[in-house]
């Protein structure tokens, strides 16, 4: 019996131990700063980021813009929005801008998660959508048109030069989640709300491995060691092949799969390291239960004569 309860103490313990480092990913996606900023902070100097935010700021633009400045701007508002977007691009306010894009839209999905897992879903996917604030990168780019129009064209009588204003509208941008169809977004929320508690699974983790080698006696422990190390090294491989190695699937847009791409090597160079370590540390577990299992045995056969002897 206590074999058994010492095997099932350390395969725990290796369930326990990937949950931790797992939860404690998700914790620091949603709660940090640093994170995302590694992930996503470059997107603004990579090709095709330009194109995709003058886009969208065209779209919005042309929904607000006040008739006598679309005369005044007419077939040449999108080559200029499309230069203006990329020299600005380069501008070190447009990176706090991006910056505080990013931040902002974590906390707000953390806090979307958490409603859920409070209030309960819908059920649809769409309940996991994420929405990207770019109102400040919008703020920041067209900041020196705004007040290059303000200059040039605040004398005119006619013209109000708050009008200018629709040059930095309020724009957030829905990106739907790719978990799937069938994905619960409940479960999503609860895996959220989990991860604030790592650190209690990692705990938990440590005690479990003391209690399998405590109960498990003699080379049963061992044995039960390189069981657990083993299920330890399969998670973390599995994680790091898989959820750890992202995978975005490809988009018809070239300029948006090339920030895909982008997005994709980021998050694997951030995530992917810690599930080698985790399954290197797994791997040590496998060999001191193999070689704590031959020093058992090969005790036990020098001390059996003398039993004998006796």
């Amino acid at each position: 019996m206590r074999q058994v309860l010492s095997v099932i103490s350390l395969l725990l313990a290796a369930v326990l131990a990937g949950s931790a480092l797992a939860g404690f990913q998700a914790d620091q996606l949603l709660r940090e700063d640093e994170p995302i900023r590694q992930i996503a902070g470059e997107l603004p100097q990579q090709e095709g980021f330009s194109e995709l935010v003058s886009e969208t700021l065209l779209d919005q633009m042309e929904s607000e813009l006040p008739g006598g400045l679309a005369n005044l701007l007419g077939d040449r508002a999108d080559s200029a929005v499309d230069s203006i977007v990329a020299s600005m691009l380069e501008n070190e306010e447009i990176d706090a801008a991006w910056d505080e894009t990013l931040q902002g839209t974590r906390v707000d999905y953390a806090a979307q998660l958490e409603t859920m897992f409070d209030q309960g879903t819908t059920g649809q996917s769409s309940d996991l959508d994420l929405a990207v604030d770019l109102s400040p990168m919008a703020e920041a780019m067209t900041g020196p048109l705004r007040e290059g129009l303000d200059s040039a064209l605040g004398w005119l009588p006619f013209l109000d030069t708050a009008s200018f204003e629709f040059l930095a509208p309020e724009v957030v941008v829905d990106i739907e989640a790719t978990t799937g169809e069938g994905a619960d977004p409940y479960t999503w929320a609860l895996l959220a709300e989990v991860s604030r508690h790592w650190l209690v699974l990692a705990v938990l983790a440590g005690v479990m491995v003391a209690v399998g080698l405590l109960l498990g006696p003699g080379r049963s422990r061992w044995v039960a060691l390189a069981l657990g190390g083993l299920l330890g090294v399969g998670l973390g491989l599995g994680i790091a092949l898989t959820v750890a190695a992202a995978e975005f699937g490809a988009v018809t847009d070239a300029a948006t799969q090339s920030l895909v791409d982008h997005l994709e090597v980021q998050i694997t160079a951030w995530a992917q390291p810690a599930w080698w370590v985790f399954s290197g540390a797994a791997g040590a577990a496998v060999v001191v239960g193999l070689l704590g299992s031959v020093a058992a045995r090969s005790s036990r056969r020098v001390t059996s004569p003398r039993g004998l002897d006796r």
